[in-house]
């Protein structure tokens, strides 16, 4: 605590940008400079400022987990309530893909008619359309700034997602029907792997990923996979597998994309959502240009945030309550408390947006980037190893049969809907996990096959192919994901504080970068 002299002495001390830059550097409840010992023992120190995060990270499991349980019990309920809508929209989702397109293409008919394209295309144009439609409604309701959007990077962010989307989705959707699902399910149990080290080199994640914990984790969820697979491990492979062994491989390239899709959804979040808390070191440490450089990209004529300070003044865009003067601002601050939303909407930096217009401009643009990159695919279709047409001419010609059998042939087009729909309920889910962790995001995903076959076991009448694992076995799968998950979610509680100095190291890189892209762009 501060007392009350130190707080008065704080007020009368001349506030010189030197001090600001040293008192603002880190969250208030993280900030202290560092002694020389610390300097060489602690990993989180900055050389170039001289601050460090204080790190009271809790180091046994029983710390880390009544820590964990205390985070739950501060939570709001209905911020508790979203994350188990959005870990139920994952799984829930995941499950509706795989029973509904089970469905889906038993409604194709069966004279020669793809369906695993028509399936590909018609879904991707569905939920495209839906996300466009959603992001219009947004824009004319809300009226946020989309000044953010007109970011070249960010649009080769959305096309990177949208690609890798595409190529998982081709690949996939091809050779799962030559892959045995044993081998199917071993390069699943990779997933989690590949966001770990996609995150660390990608995200540039400064946590240390080889410790017990992780491991634990990794060992849960592989094991959950594998014991919901067992079936099909005791089944073993079909006599002809080794003709399928290209295929296999194919699927085994098709897992890394969706990692990657993933992991830079989170790169563009981190990129374009405006966060104060992660925001506040890089606008102290603006300089006159990147004041020109707003002015310049601020639209509408509107005014921009920081323009009513003076070019050299520092201090006069730190906004936080303790460099607030009562005497003489009351009215000021009377003005800010009246209309807080709009005061954090004029804070929000031309170049960066909300969390929620963020996300729509990205899973719009990305889907129906993604349709357009399918699309381009369907000569694929002709090739002799590949699809099931002679010619692109036939390959377009099976197409129409398939989009015109979407819309006559009995219940296919119920069946579309309740895959798209599986499908939109994991990109939203999916989009907000992503944003807090891509490899926790991946586990979870992993529940949807045990629970999948739990309820096929409740229901007899959806399943199928008459050949998933006792009810029991994957019972044991879903409680093995889960605890898998959890111990991951508490290695997260445990470096949270190495995870956001890690996130606001990259975001300061990035803007940095951008800015100094944009300020060549500024006409002279």
């Amino acid at each position: 605590m501060v007392t009350e002299r130190e707080n008065e002495n704080c007020s009368n001390r001349e506030q010189t940008p030197e001090n600001l830059t040293t008192h603002h550097h880190v969250s208030h409840s993280q900030r202290r400079v560092a002694n020389p010992d610390e300097k060489r023992s602690n990993p989180l120190y900055d050389t170039e400022e001289g601050n460090i995060f204080v790190s009271n990270s809790p180091t046994s499991p029983t710390d880390v987990f009544y820590k964990f349980l205390r985070k739950v019990r501060t939570t709001p309920p209905l911020r508790i309530l979203w994350i188990i809508i959005l870990i139920l929209l994952v799984t829930s989702g995941n499950a509706m893909q795989i029973i509904g397109l089970n469905f889906w293409l038993r409604y194709f008919p069966k004279d020669g008619v793809p369906g695993n394209f028509t399936t590909l295309a018609a879904s991707a144009l569905l939920f495209g359309v839906f996300f466009l439609i959603l992001l219009i409604v947004y824009i004319i309701v809300m009226r946020p700034s989309l000044s953010f959007a007109r970011c070249a990077r960010g649009w080769w962010l959305i096309f990177l997602i949208a690609l890798m989307d595409a190529v998982n989705s081709s690949m996939a959707i091809y050779a799962a029907s030559y892959t045995p699902e044993v081998l199917q399910a071993l390069f699943t149990t990779l997933v989690p792997v590949y966001a770990a080290g996609f995150t660390k080199l990608i995200l540039e994640d400064p946590r240390n990923y080889c410790n017990g914990w992780i491991f634990t984790s990794f060992f849960l969820i592989i094991s959950g996979v594998v014991v919901a697979s067992a079936y099909h491990f005791a089944c073993g492979f079909n006599d002809d597998s080794g003709n399928k062994a290209w295929w296999s491989v194919i699927f085994f390239l098709s897992v890394p994309p969706t990692v990657l899709m993933n992991i830079w959804q989170s790169l563009y979040m981190i990129e374009f959502t405006y966060d104060p808390l992660l925001e506040e070191t890089h606008l102290l440490h603006q300089n006159v240009t990147s004041l020109t450089l707003e002015s310049y990209l601020s639209d509408d004529g509107r005014e921009s945030v920081y323009s009513n300070r003076k070019d050299n003044s520092i201090e006069s865009s730190v906004t936080t309550p303790q460099k607030v003067d009562t005497t003489s601002n009351d009215k000021n601050s009377e003005d800010i408390h009246e209309e807080p939303e709009e005061h954090y909407n004029n804070m929000i930096p031309p170049t960066e947006g909300n969390d929620t217009i963020v996300k729509l401009v990205m899973l719009a643009g990305e889907t129906n980037l993604q349709f357009i990159l399918i699309m381009m695919t369907l000569p694929m279709d002709a090739l002799p190893w590949w699809g099931g047409s002679s010619s692109v001419s036939a390959a377009w010609e099976n197409f129409s049969e398939g989009i015109w059998c979407l819309f006559n042939c009995d219940k296919n087009f119920l069946f579309c809907m309740i895959y798209t729909t599986g499908f939109v309920f994991t990109y939203i889910g999916s989009a907000y996990l992503n944003h807090y962790s891509v490899t926790l995001c991946s586990m979870i995903g992993q529940l949807s096959s045990p629970l999948t076959a739990l309820l096929l076991i409740i229901v007899p009448k959806w399943d199928l192919e008459k050949g998933y694992t006792p009810w029991y076995l994957s019972l044991l799968a879903a409680i093995l994901l889960c605890f898998g998950s959890l111990v991951y979610a508490l290695w997260e509680e445990k470096t949270d504080e190495e995870k956001l100095y890690g996130e606001r190291k990259l975001k300061e890189k990035l803007l940095a970068r951008r800015n100094q892209t944009l300020l060549h762009e500024i006409p002279s």
